[in-house]
């Protein structure tokens, strides 16, 4: 597995990931959305997962503009042809670990699903608001942040 940082020749890898979860992880209006973030505003927090010379994973982190304490992981996402198989951890330890590098003051947060909140609670994430249908009918919009180091 190796981690390479975002360019434009991985958008069509990274739209067809955003596809293969869906319609479980991602509802329709989110491609537009995912898509207008890939063409406008990658640049140098975002990433993609290479193994075996195909792209399995795409995610980032952010800084937040309004609020210099609140950092967070962006899009982040993992093919389903390869899910639960330490992916998703791994690449997300190695992004959490960047906030902590890049942006020390700020707390870690990530707008997630019912269906995947469950994975970042045991890297140390906690609920902090739940929004019924917050990303369209059917997906809840479970905001949570960081309260424990990864490393414990």
């Amino acid at each position: 597995m190796k981690i390479l940082l975002y360019t434009s020749k991985y958008k069509n890898d990274c739209i067809n990931i955003f596809k293969s979860n869906q319609p479980k992880y991602f509802v329709d209006e989110e491609l537009i959305e995912f898509t207008s973030f890939l063409e406008t505003q990658c640049e140098e927090n975002y990433f993609v997962v290479e193994k075996n010379k195909r792209i399995i994973a795409c995610g980032g982190i952010f800084k937040s503009n309004n609020r210099k304490d609140i950092s967070g992981l962006s899009w982040g996402m993992v093919h389903s042809e390869f899910h639960q198989k330490g992916i998703g951890k791994e690449f997300t330890i190695f992004r959490l670990q960047l906030i902590s590098e890049k942006f020390p003051d700020a707390i870690p947060t990530i707008n997630t699903s019912q269906h995947t909140f469950k994975f970042y609670e045991k890297l140390g994430f906690e609920i902090t608001k739940i929004t019924k249908d917050g990303f369209g009918k059917g997906l809840d919009d479970y905001e949570m942040k960081i309260l424990k180091n990864i490393s414990e």
